[in-house]
């Protein structure tokens, strides 16, 4: 369970969320809709932490978000964010593999037979392994982020964008995938009109500051 009690907040002297409040059940997938600059996307970085300045309470699985809880609300997580500085991987092994690096993710790191079966539902080659990162496409870069998140066996999946630099076809094939997985939180900001069809719910940031 996910809860947002009373949350506001501001940034820069304009107001993102004022009393914000709702609620997500265990395994329930959830569009994030709304006009760009809304607050989609921080109202995802709320719930890791990443925006420690808020007011009113949030609770992920029973524990509330303070400096004391965070780190265990983090182990819970797995989060894809729209925008990533790629320049940091010179390989597309070092990009998708970095995360099981972590110590709480070493137990997790995949071999390849899953890794091929979850690239093969996501329409990539594991041969894009080898390549650099400057050598393949947003989408699959896209894709190949996914499926990492997807690999860290995380209870919730916090998504921005998830699907914006794939085709229709493309689009489809990791929507059902991802919003199929029945134990699986998933709160997603998006504009895919596919994605918000088949999500269980749909939630709307209004823009509160014009």
């Amino acid at each position: 369970m996910i809860e947002f009690e009373n949350v506001s907040l501001n940034w820069d002297d304009r107001i993102i969320f004022r009393d914000l409040s709702f609620s997500v059940k265990p395994g329930e997938k959830v569009a994030l809709v709304g006009e760009s600059g809304s607050g989609k996307s921080t109202l995802l970085n709320l719930i890791p932490g990443f925006i420690p300045h808020f007011r009113g309470k949030i609770v992920v699985d029973g524990l509330i978000l303070n400096a004391t809880n965070v780190h265990a609300i983090r182990q819970k997580l797995a989060y894809v964010p729209q925008a990533l500085q790629f320049t940091v991987f010179p390989t597309v092994k070092s990009l998708f593999f970095t995360p099981f690096s972590f110590v709480y993710n070493r137990k997790l790191k995949p071999d390849r037979k899953v890794v091929r079966m979850l690239f093969e539902r996501f329409e990539l080659s594991t041969d894009l392994l080898n390549r650099s990162v400057k050598e393949i496409s947003g989408g699959q870069k896209q894709r190949i982020l996914l499926a990492g998140a997807l690999l860290l066996k995380r209870p919730v999946l916090l998504l921005d964008e998830p699907t914006s630099a794939l085709n229709k076809e493309i689009k489809q094939a990791v929507a059902d995938y991802i919003l199929g997985l029945k134990d699986v939180t998933v709160i997603a900001a998006t504009h895919d009109e596919y994605w918000m069809k088949k999500s269980d719910k749909i939630l709307e940031i209004k823009n509160l500051h014009g």
